[in-house]
């Protein structure tokens, strides 16, 4: 079971993403694009105290 995110948590798991050593330095490859836009629109959800969030696990970036 996924609990719902906070805005922080799903902001803390895009830096997360975005400064992986793995992808320093070049443009998205087009699954991690997807994977990108997935976690914006968990912390969108988030930020509007939707419940998109909550059926998305930000670990594992």
């Amino acid at each position: 079971m996924v609990t719902p995110v906070t805005p922080d948590e799903a902001n803390e798991a895009i830096r997360a993403f975005m400064v992986a050593p793995v992808r320093r330095g070049r443009p998205l490859w087009p699954e991690e694009q997807a994977r990108y836009e997935e976690l914006l629109d968990a912390w969108a959800a988030a930020v509007r105290g939707g419940s998109a969030a909550s059926g998305l696990a930000l670990n594992g970036c």
